[in-house]
């Protein structure tokens, strides 16, 4: 039993009724897609190509730096716990919390924490000193 059966009445509307598609005649041809179609589909995908792009770029750095990390390193992870660094392997890291406290988490969870004499910025003094100065000329 198909839908069509269910009406009570299987009338067809006239000709000229307005909102109600004609059909082409047989030697017309029908409207083409406008052009720019496919560019329309994958609009989504060009514009998320950058933040993918970005984003593999942040995580080959987190990567790099976490396997500079050295047994007895600071660390913390992603959900606050700061600790000491005992072992760590490709996938596990254990971290000494607190005194006889060991956790074990994911090595893609945990960063130094911190920053190392390498990496800190030298503090600029000289704008310091001129920073006085000028608040006590107030």
């Amino acid at each position: 039993m198909t839908t069509e059966s269910l009406f009570f009445q299987q009338v067809q509307p006239k000709a000229g009724t307005p909102g109600v598609a004609q059909d082409a005649p047989a030697g017309t041809q029908q409207q083409q897609s406008p052009p720019g179609g496919s560019l329309i589909m994958f609009l989504p995908i060009l514009i998320l190509l950058p933040f993918f792009f970005l984003m593999s770029r942040r995580q080959k750095k987190e990567q790099a730096e976490r396997s500079k990390l050295k047994k007895g390193d600071r660390v913390v992870s992603n959900s606050g716990l700061v600790g000491e660094l005992l072992e760590m392997d490709d996938r596990l890291a254990k971290v000494k919390i607190a005194p006889g406290t060991t956790v074990t988490m994911l090595t893609s969870s945990i960063n130094a924490f911190g920053s190392t004499p390498e990496t800190a910025p030298a503090a600029p003094k000289a704008e310091v000193k001129d920073a006085k100065p000028a608040a006590d000329k107030k």
